[in-house]
C-alpha cells in the first residue's frame, strides 16, 4: 500500500480549508463591526425621534452615516469573500450564516432610516453613499443582501417601530405616531406570510 496518490489529494484539501479559515475569520471579525455600526445607527434614530424638533436633523445624519459606514463595510466584506473564496462563496452554508446576521442588522438600519424620513423601505439591493479611499468625496454604491435576511432585517424594523411608537406615545407625538403605527401594521402584514 502507498500513499503516492493521497499527498496531492490531502495538499489540496488542505489549502481549501486554509482558505476557508481565513475567509471565516475575516467574515467573523468584520461583522462585528457591521453590527455594532449598524446599533448605532439605529440608536441615532431613535434619539432623532425622541429630540426636540429642530434637533432630530443632526441625529438623523449620524443616523444615515453610520448606516452608510455598516454597508461600506459589508460591500467590501462581500467583495474580499468574491475575490477570496471564488465566485460561488454564496453557496456555502456556513458563510451564508455567517453573512445573515451583518446584512440583516444593515436592512435594519436603513428600512428604519427609511421609514422616519418617509421614503420607500429599500429592496434587497441597496443603495448608498459611500466614501472614496483617498479622496473626501463620496460615490454612489449598492450591495445585495440574500433573501432571509432581508425578510429578518425587516422584521426586525417592525420591532423598531415599535419602539418609536412607544417613544411617540411618552412625547405625544400623536400624528407622528398614527403615521408610523400604519407603516409598521402594513409591513407586519406584508412580512406575516
Amino acid at each position: 500500500m502507498t500513499l503516492k496518490n493521497t499527498k496531492s489529494e490531502v495538499d489540496t484539501i488542505f489549502k481549501s480549508t486554509e482558505v476557508y479559515a481565513s475567509a471565516r475569520e475575516l467574515i467573523i471579525v468584520q461583522a462585528k463591526y457591521i453590527v455594532k455600526t449598524c446599533r448605532e445607527s439605529i440608536n441615532a434614530s431613535h434619539s432623532a425621534n425622541a429630540a426636540i424638533p429642530g434637533n432630530q436633523e443632526d441625529a438623523l445624519k449620524e443616523a444615515q452615516e453610520k448606516a452608510e459606514k455598516a454597508g461600506e463595510i459589508l460591500k467590501k466584506l462581500q467583495k474580499r469573500m468574491k475575490s477570496d473564496y471564488g465566485r460561488f462563496w454564496r453557496q456555502d452554508i456556513i458563510t451564508h450564516q455567517l453573512f445573515a446576521i451583518p446584512e440583516q442588522e444593515v436592512i435594519e438600519a436603513f428600512s428604519l432610516l427609511a421609514v422616519l424620513g418617509q421614503a420607500d423601505i429599500p429592496t434587497r439591493t441597496i443603495h448608498f453613499l459611500m466614501r472614496v479611499p483617498g479622496e473626501y468625496g463620496k460615490t454612489r454604491a449598492s450591495l445585495t443582501v440574500s433573501g432571509e435576511p432581508y425578510v429578518f432585517g425587516l422584521l426586525d424594523c417592525v420591532g423598531e417601530l415599535d419602539r418609536v411608537i412607544y417613544d411617540s406615545l411618552k412625547n405625544n407625538q400623536t400624528e407622528f405616531l398614527k403615521r408610523i403605527f400604519k407603516q409598521m401594521e402594513s409591513l407586519y402584514t406584508e412580512l406575516e406570510r
